[in-house]
């Protein structure tokens, strides 16, 4: 017994020992005799890129995976009337009226993966805002030949699209043909437009033109007695830029 208790006084006097060197040596002491931790390195697992999903073009804008709404831009789009006139009393002097109006709303959309996937909107004209050289010819198709003043819109709807190219490249004039109704006065009948177009960045640029009679929409030729008389006989030219949405 008396072992045992000499042995737990000595232990008390040894660490009593040792706490009042710990006590009394520096911060700095004690670090260094203090083993240094060091964490572990994480191990970053490489990327396999052929795993992952690649980056395109056609990811990087979705929208032009399904069909891409272009809209008319009426501010650098016109379309116009041609006619030939005689005029009577000037030794039947041969002249060409032409009126213009940039009022036309339309849209068309198109799959610019596969171009000849395309279709049309309503194209609508407001014919009341024709105006030529001549504001008395002016004066006259609004009130007594076209009466546009009372029937002041034509719409066009498209029926169909023909020769149109399978694989159409952007910067590339195609030329292709437009079938479809146009409406005048409540009078509808077929018309075909002949197109020529390009795909030009984020427009659609080009041209197209038909011919049509006056009388097949119930319209009677311009005619002044001892003045003029108009050929029946109307070209219609469209200079379009459609805009993508």
């Amino acid at each position: 017994m008396k072992k045992i208790t000499g042995c737990l006084l000595f232990l008390v006097s040894f660490m009593v020992l040792i706490t009042g060197c710990v006590s009394g040596s520096s911060s700095s002491q004690v670090n260094s005799t203090l083993p240094v931790l060091t964490s572990t390195p994480v191990v970053q697992t490489p990327v396999i890129e052929e795993y992952l999903p690649a980056t395109t073009a056609e990811n990087n804008t979705g929208k032009d995976r399904f069909p891409v709404k272009f809209v008319i831009d009426s501010q650098n789009s016109v379309i116009s009337y041609t006619v030939d006139e005689t005029f009577l009393n000037q030794n039947n002097r041969l002249a060409t009226a032409v009126g213009k109006t940039s009022e036309i709303t339309g849209e068309l959309e198109i799959d610019l993966r596969n171009p000849s996937n395309i279709s049309f909107g309503e194209f609508v004209v407001n014919i009341q805002t024709l105006r030529s050289d001549s504001s008395r010819r002016d004066s006259a198709i609004q009130n007594r030949w076209l009466e546009s003043a009372k029937f002041p819109l034509a719409r066009f709807n498209v029926r169909e699209v023909k020769d149109f190219p399978q694989d159409p490249k952007e910067n590339e004039t195609i030329k292709f043909q437009i079938i479809g109704e146009l409406t005048i006065r409540e009078t509808t009948r077929p018309v075909t437009w002949d197109v020529s177009a390009m795909l030009k960045g984020d427009q659609i640029l080009g041209k197209a033109t038909t011919f049509i009679y006056m009388a097949d929409w119930g319209i009677e030729p311009p005619s002044i007695a001892g003045v003029l008389t108009v050929k029946d006989g109307v070209t219609l030219n469209l200079e379009f830029a459609f805009l993508k949405q």
